[in-house]
């Protein structure tokens, strides 16, 4: 049994030489696959192959030399510029995709074809790329050479006649348009035309690698044109295809088919994410220009409003962050400092803060408009903000003076109790273009919501409104009213006149403006000539108290009502009592009566007790007669000691602040009011800007997005089709250049952590990853490759008697 087993175990002397030359056929037959790359071709060291370069320099937009820029030639390793020049080695004979990358100058790219039969000088230009073409006969056939065949550009007037390989023109500007004409022969009616935009070119566009490259084939031309809507609008993103090739139209609305058959008749189709749009329209194909605008009956898609998320204040002279949120279908806000006009823009991108430094003091008057590629629509609630200046000279009202009125309102009854407090001054224009030295008063009352804001200016002289704003809470609506008033005093013999200091017999030229901001409502408009009348010693008595008053009533000369009546009080520095009849309002009479007032005998806060979501932030305080100075206290603790009346802080901690101010008299100090701040500071959250958006398997893309002020790191998170979630990068740089591994959609974010707090995420951007064309036929050529190879092993160990 023992030698029986021993025989089968020990391998016979022609078995082992037949195994021996069975395992060398199968390790020769599968050691000729290894030198295949994922090309599938040969990688042979050893073959006779020349060996090329391309070398040059790399400018920017003016012809200086650009910064840091790396050149990259197909999938090659790219280089990198020294000193403005480059040198990219190591490439065989043929075509080529190369590509330039100016880092410093702007972060854009320039893609084109090159064909290489020896070293070859190319300079790069920022803002510059070439058009690159091919001839063919009808037969189908490259021309190489001919006496009767060239290309013209028509915009610069230069001809080119066919070589072997690719002809070029250029280096001419990026997103310019250019014509191409091709004479394929002596009849100068056999001409095929090309209307094209010199395209900067990317790895994900649709055209890559091709882009700005043309067959110019005789006996086919092009058609080419704009699609636009009815209103004359560009239509991004409309596939026009003539059901052989397709074309989608770009940001301007223009689209190219090339090489269709000179006589026959197409049928073009307009699609847009596979709906139709708009019906197939017959086209004959001719020689000559190929121009073929269409028009789209399509409802558009415009962009929703922009609404401010500041909202209307007042402000020291410093400057100021404004923040809004858009609405569906935008692409990027533009923001004006004035009316929509481009000489007012003052940013236009894709975030949704702005940090604005005023001028100067001034109410500054704010326009957001969202846009999209269908065009832009205005918000037309403007965003008020007032820059308020410190207070000079002797006037009546100072800082801090504040007034409570109770207000009544004729036929609707409605009674309100109002606050007026001053808070500070401003030169302003009135109704009759006159500049006015004015007041401005913050209204305020319970009845109001926490958002809604309301101001009057007051003419420093006359006591009476030159200006009123009244703007709703947005959480209620959009509706504000604005008021623009004139007065124009005269005496008997028409010479100007004042109204407080006049002995009587004044008229008065009345004017105003009510701008109404609700829809479909009109606006206001007053002008009356009137006759005054002046009462010295009036007694009045009011909820506030018994008041020796002066009495003005005010007759409208046309129609004799009385459209004013008002009681001055010159302890009180205002009227104790107002009966207006021309309110400019829907009421018939709208009552003021003075139920309070404060003179402040000690130093004020103009600042309002606010809860901020920002670390950084100012404080404002009126000025105090006589004073050498000022002294602020946070929480205690003196912070500020000096003549200013505002001060600017950052950095301030999540946590409630309590701020008094002091004036600082000769040798004693006069302690004021207290303001309350609470803080709870949110991080603003990175705006990531557009990468590019598609690209292939194992190329990167470089992300990059708005630096945040004290940021400790940012993160960038990656989530895939199928929902996995990865961080591909921690740090401090506010760009980074990433591979994404997984084929599809992928949905990158970003955050950053700034003081111990996270930020929300970013919006999100997307790239899509297409499988790269090289791995898939490698792949499938080194698996065919081994079946073949498999099969012819089995079948030499079948004639070995193996099987």
């Amino acid at each position: 049994m023992i030698n029986s087993t021993s025989n089968h175990l020990i391998l016979g002397k022609d078995d082992a030489l037949t195994r021996g030359k069975t395992v060398l056929v199968i390790t020769i037959l599968f050691t000729m696959i290894i030198p295949l790359d994922a090309t599938g071709q040969a990688n042979d060291e050893g073959q006779d192959q020349q060996i090329l370069q391309i070398y040059g320099s790399v400018l920017t937009s003016t012809g200086e030399i650009a910064g840091s820029t790396s050149i990259k030639v197909n999938s090659m390793d790219s280089v990198w510029s020294v000193n403005g020049e480059y040198t990219h080695s190591g490439l065989e004979a043929g075509e080529h995709v190369a590509r330039a990358y100016f880092m410093n100058d702007g972060h854009t790219v320039i893609y084109r074809l090159v064909d290489l039969d020896s070293d070859t000088e190319l300079d790069w230009h920022e803002d510059k790329n070439w058009v690159t073409f091919k001839m063919f006969d009808d037969e189908g056939n490259q021309i190489i050479q001919s006496a009767e065949a060239y290309v013209n550009l028509t915009q610069h007037s230069e001809t080119r006649t066919p070589e072997d390989g690719l002809s070029e023109f250029g280096p001419y500007t990026v997103n310019s348009y250019y014509t191409l004409v091709a004479q394929h022969d002596s009849n100068e009616e056999s001409t095929s035309y090309i209307h094209f935009k010199m395209e900067r070119g990317s790895r994900g566009s649709t055209g890559y690698p091709q882009v700005n490259n043309f067959e110019l084939h005789e006996g086919k031309n092009s058609r080419y044109g704009f699609v636009t809507n009815t209103a004359g609008v560009p239509m991004t993103g409309i596939e026009v295809s003539d059901g052989k090739t397709s074309s989608i139209t770009n940001s301007d609305g223009f689209y190219l088919i090339q090489n269709m058959d000179v006589g026959d008749t197409s049928i073009l189709s307009f699609h847009q994410s596979g709906n139709e749009v708009s019906p197939p329209i017959q086209v004959l194909v001719e020689e000559g220009e190929g121009w073929l605008n269409h028009t789209i009956e399509l409802e558009l898609k415009l962009p929703g409003n922009a609404t401010f998320l500041t909202p209307v204040q007042t402000v020291p002279v410093a400057p100021v962050i404004l923040s809004w949120e858009g609405g569906d279908f935008t692409e990027y806000y533009s923001l004006y400092e004035g009316e929509v006009d481009e000489s007012n823009l003052i940013y236009r991108g894709y975030s949704t803060t702005y940090e604005h430094t005023p001028d100067g003091p001034g109410m500054v008057e704010f326009n957001i408009v969202a846009n999209n590629s269908n065009g832009s629509t205005v918000n037309p609630k403007s965003l008020r903000i007032i820059f308020l200046p410190s207070q000079v000279g002797d006037d009546i009202w100072r800082v801090g003076m504040s007034w409570e009125y109770q207000v009544g309102y004729t036929p609707s009854g409605t009674i309100r109790e109002i606050d007026m407090t001053m808070v500070g001054t401003e030169m302003i224009r009135d109704s009759f273009g006159e500049n006015r030295q004015t007041f401005l008063m913050r209204l305020t009352g319970e009845y109001q919501m926490p958002e809604e804001k309301s101001y009057r200016w007051v003419d420093s002289e006359t006591l009476l409104n030159i200006h009123t704003y009244w703007v709703d809470d947005p959480e209620s609506s959009s509706y504000y009213t604005e008021g623009t008033l004139g007065w124009n005093f005269t005496d008997l013999s028409g010479a100007p006149a004042g109204f407080l200091s006049s002995p009587g017999g004044v008229f008065v030229h009345f004017n105003r403006t009510n701008v109404i901001g609700v829809p479909g409502h009109p606006d206001g408009y007053d002008d009356t000539f009137n006759t005054i009348t002046k009462e010295e010693g009036v007694l009045l008595t009011t909820p506030a108290g018994d008041f020796v008053t002066t009495y003005y009533r005010i007759t409208d000369d046309e129609d004799g009502v009385v459209s004013w009546e008002l009681w001055y009080n010159s302890t009180v520095k205002n009227w104790v009592r107002i009966v207006d009849r021309l309110s400019g309002s829907h009421s018939e009479k709208v009552e003021y009566e003075l139920l309070s007032y404060n003179v402040p005998t000690t130093p004020q806060f103009i600042t309002q007790d606010s809860d901020l979501d920002t670390m950084d932030y100012s404080i404002e305080w009126g000025e105090y007669p006589d004073s050498m100075g000022y002294q602020l206290r946070e929480n205690g603790i003196v912070i500020y000691q000096g003549t200013d009346t505002s001060i600017g802080l950052s950095g301030a901690l999540d946590g409630e602040y309590t701020y008094v101010i002091s004036a600082l008299m000769d040798g004693y100090s006069i302690e004021g009011e207290s303001l309350s701040i609470t803080i709870d500071f949110e991080p603003p959250k990175p705006v990531v800007n557009d990468p590019i958006e598609t690209i292939t398997a194992g190329d990167s893309v470089t992300l990059s997005w708005n630096r945040v002020e004290d940021s400790d790191w940012y993160s960038v998170i990656v989530q895939s089709e199928d929902g996995e979630t990865i961080e591909v990068y921690n740090g401090t740089d506010n760009s980074v250049t990433i591979e994404i591994s997984e084929v599809g959609l992928n949905r990158i974010r970003v955050n950053t952590m700034v003081f111990g707090k996270v930020s929300e995420y970013s919006d999100s951007v997307f790239v899509t990853v297409d499988e790269s064309e090289n791995e898939a036929f490698g792949f499938i050529t080194l698996f065919g490759v081994s079946v073949f190879l498999a099969f012819l092993a089995g079948a030499f160990l079948r004639r070995q008697g193996d099987f």
